[in-house]
């Protein structure tokens, strides 16, 4: 299967979304960057975001499979990864890897992420830059319609989206589904509006969540879909 091809002005909008606002046990922990995970040429559970020559960002889930041309800066996604994660960013040069094994890995905030984007799609495809909002929010913000029903957005392989599919069932909530690695238009429509390619998300009405949370997505159901729940 030919992994989603997403255009660098897609991940432009992606990396500069406002992320949801969540509460930490830490306090200003949150506020302090996470560990870089630790990423080798056999490494699996991550999802890996590289640009061509022609502007357009490509995600691959080896390292493998990026370019040797273009392994110098290359965004990449834990899969098990939480929504608060977005906060960050892991950039890894894959070009060489240490004394250990273990590429280099740069942590950044998203913000700082998100300018290197915008600029690298300045100098690759100027005319472009017209397309992406001058308030960075992704050009088309509208929501699918999901007729009544929660649309996840989830992958096969995610046992998170397994669990969530499964609650859902029983709880007796309609939904439709949309896997992001066999539709990039879904693949889209979830980096604008959740910031991450993390699953699942979930389409609630007018609401997004990130990631399985019961209490979360049973308060969405009931508010914005009327579904009162037992």
């Amino acid at each position: 299967m030919t992994p989603p091809r997403f255009r660098l002005a897609a991940l432009a909008a992606l990396v500069a979304l406002a992320l949801p606002s969540a509460c930490s046990k830490g306090g200003d922990a949150a506020d302090r960057p996470p560990a870089a995970p630790v990423v080798r040429e056999s490494s699996t559970g991550f999802s890996f975001f590289w640009f061509d020559s022609a502007g357009a960002v490509h995600r691959v889930a080896r390292i493998s499979d990026v370019p040797p041309e273009a392994r110098d800066r290359v965004l990449v996604q834990p899969l098990e990864a939480e929504a608060g994660s977005g906060a960050w960013a892991f950039v890894a040069d894959l070009r060489r890897p240490g004394e250990n094994g273990a590429f280099p890995v740069q942590v950044l905030t998203r913000e700082a992420y998100s300018n290197e984007v915008r600029a690298r799609l300045a100098a690759s495809r100027p005319a472009e830059a017209a397309e992406t909002p001058e308030d960075g929010g992704p050009s088309s913000s509208a929501l699918p319609t999901a007729s009544g029903k929660v649309a996840i957005y989830l992958t096969q392989g995610c046992p998170h989206c397994r669990r969530a599919k499964e609650w859902m069932t029983r709880a007796g909530i309609p939904f439709v589904e949309h896997d992001i690695e066999a539709d990039a238009a879904a693949a889209r429509w979830v980096m604008q509006n959740a910031g991450s390619t993390a699953v699942p998300v979930f389409q609630v009405g007018k609401r997004v969540l990130q990631g399985f949370n019961p209490d979360a997505l049973r308060q969405a159901v009931e508010s914005e879909l009327g579904i009162r729940l037992l």
